[in-house]
């Protein structure tokens, strides 16, 4: 029965998003080539249409958003098992930073909170974009950060720990676009992404941690 809310709303989730960003890496795509991307001679013109069926046929954001909210939340408390099921993987990352699996477990509790705060009055239906979006940022960061220590600790590529901190550096912290970051973290961080070669536990926990 947990496993089937939690898939309920996930679900629902992962299409409010997964869609939305399939559009924006698209047009990245174009972008990387220029007026090659744009001419139908490439295959990236299709790309861009196909990209929009998403929103369309899977459902509108707002009415995914909507989904989320007044019915995987509002009806069978979709949100409180979801949050559950994120705290018991981050306890699980053992080889995780205890500081930031405790900050991550915080924001998950906050998008808890908040999407339940939201689902419980309809005047704030307006929210159910946002709501959702927290949900789906906290998931991320901390399956991302268990997947991460997971793979690190039997030997394999650690980096999608550095990518839980992007999203909660990117998603979930509050942050000044006309304020030039105070640490540098996120170079390293890049240089590691970009680079072929696996990133090593002790890497990505020194990334992390910084």
């Amino acid at each position: 029965a947990e496993a089937e809310r939690v898939m309920r709303i996930l679900t629902a989730v992962l299409k409010f998003r997964a869609c939305r960003d399939n559009i924006r890496v698209a047009t990245g795509a174009m972008e990387v080539r220029g007026g090659n991307g744009y001419i139908e001679d490439w295959v990236n013109s299709r790309l861009i249409r196909d990209a929009h069926i998403g929103v369309l046929w899977e459902g509108t954001s707002n009415i995914n958003a909507l989904d989320v909210i007044n019915r995987a939340v509002a009806k069978s408390g979709g949100h409180e098992t979801l949050g559950r099921a994120l705290k018991a993987k981050l306890s699980a990352a053992t080889a995780a930073p205890a500081a930031f699996r405790a900050e991550i477990s915080k924001l998950v509790d906050r998008a808890v909170a908040f999407a339940g705060e939201v689902a419980a009055k309809p005047k704030h239906e307006r929210l159910a974009r946002l709501a959702t979006d927290a949900l789906y940022n906290v998931a991320s960061a901390a399956l991302m950060t268990w997947e991460g220590a997971t793979a690190g600790v039997n030997g394999q590529d650690a980096r999608r720990m550095i990518l839980a901190r992007m999203v909660v550096e990117h998603r979930l912290r509050a942050e000044d676009p006309l304020e030039i970051p105070a640490s540098d973290w996120e170079e390293d961080a890049t240089a590691a992404l970009l680079d072929p070669a696996p990133v090593s536990l002790d890497r990505a926990v020194e990334i992390v941690s910084a």
